[in-house]
């Protein structure tokens, strides 16, 4: 029964986005034949799998070099976001001194700071690492400290009087109701990872999905620039995939 039960809910789950991509196809392709619109407006679907398929290695590598860039500016962000929001709950004055400077610099739109932080980490993947970690520190941040605030006050009362210490509090009670909410932030951050990734790739590096997109616009190359940002699409979407599979997983309430 486990089997069957296991691969219907799959299904359930599989056939909604399976449908909309599907039905995206299907407009993509009618709006071509409709339109008479030429390649370089809107390329066939299957011309531009034909072209990823042509260059293999090249699609592996520009993936590969934005997907370690994101991923690794999204954990690290992830990381040092709900250990802020831990610390501002556990020891609120660092809420005060470290907050306002948090707003001050997501104040302003990430991509603003892409030219300096190429000069200050250089055009390789630290500058967009570093952007991308403060960008997802922020949103997880923002998330896990409501969530660690919406415990309710007569439970948290209740386990001191039963003698429960503030590290058994958080351990017990904090975490776990601040679980759905930080996965909650993780589903956006992630996304914002992919993106600033990508268009931080554009602003100046040596290679990735935001850097061919540029490069193949530029030398009028349209059907690579669209290979790049299918790469981009299928990527956000197993990465986000990824964090909805884990949040069900862990906070399964």
């Amino acid at each position: 029964n486990g089997a069957p039960h296991a691969i219907a809910s799959f299904l359930k789950d599989a056939f909604p986005p399976i449908a909309a991509g599907v039905l995206l196809l299907a407009v993509w392709e009618f709006a071509i034949w409709y339109f008479s619109l030429p390649n370089f407006v809107l390329p066939r679907p299957g011309d531009i799998v034909l072209a990823a398929a042509n260059n293999p290695h090249q699609f592996l590598l520009d993936t590969g070099a934005t997907l370690l860039e994101a991923v690794s500016g999204y954990v690290a962000g992830a990381v040092l976001g709900v250990a802020l929001a831990v610390l501002f709950v556990a020891l609120p004055f660092s809420e005060r001194l470290v907050m306002p400077v948090y707003i001050t610099f997501n104040s302003v739109p990430m991509i603003a700071y892409g030219p300096l932080a190429i000069i200050w980490f250089g055009i390789g993947s630290t500058s967009k690492i570093v952007l991308i970690l403060i960008s997802v520190s922020y949103i997880v941040l923002l998330n896990a400290l409501a969530g660690l605030r919406n415990c309710d006050p007569g439970t948290v009362e209740l386990l001191r009087t039963f003698g429960a210490s503030k590290k058994e509090i958080f351990r017990k009670l904090r975490i776990p109701s601040a679980l759905p909410w930080i996965f909650s932030g993780l589903r956006v951050a992630v996304v914002q990872a992919m993106i600033l990734a990508v268009v931080l790739e554009m602003l100046g590096a040596n290679s990735g999905l935001g850097w061919t997109i540029y490069r193949s616009t530029q030398m009028m190359d349209f059907i690579e620039a669209w290979v790049a940002v299918a790469g981009s699409v299928l990527a956000s979407l197993v990465l986000y995939s990824i964090v909805t599979i884990v949040g069900r997983r862990v906070a399964w309430w």
